[in-house]
């Protein structure tokens, strides 16, 4: 089930994109929902994390696919499913990258899950913004 997409263009090298939004434990700096992160090992498909959210328990991730500058999945456990997150990096334009965050849940916590969409969407927007500022010009 969709639960929402997120997208940003901006002016930014694609590579520096990809160098932040890939580097774990820097998330809490410009990502709103983050308070801690890391990452147990390379950022690889079947590497473990650990997130916890401002305000709410943590959780564990797993990397599931990476196409090295371009795309990667992580996958959240969640009781009775599992929130799949898809991040893409492309270049655009004018020296510019579009970015987008896709999430999706599978199981039996998606109409629970659905309900929280809108805030998701909102702090994955505001984080997205972060992330032009400290990595555009």
């Amino acid at each position: 089930m969709y639960l929402f997409e997120c997208e940003a263009t901006f002016g930014a090298d694609p590579d520096e994109v990809w160098k932040v939004w890939t580097d774990v434990a820097s998330w809490p700096e410009w990502d709103v929902s983050k308070e801690i992160a890391q990452l147990d090992g390379s950022f690889e498909p079947g590497a473990r994390g650990w997130a916890k959210q401002r305000g709410n328990l943590g959780g564990s991730f797993t990397i599931t696919e990476v196409d090295p500058g371009r795309r990667w999945v992580s996958e959240c456990a969640v009781p009775l499913g599992t929130v799949t997150f898809e991040h893409l990096v492309e270049p655009a334009p004018g020296g510019c990258v579009r970015i987008v965050k896709r999430a999706s849940v599978q199981g039996g916590s998606g109409p629970l899950l659905r309900l929280l969409a809108p805030k998701m969407r909102r702090d994955t927007a505001a984080s997205l913004a972060n992330l032009q500022r400290r990595v555009g010009p």
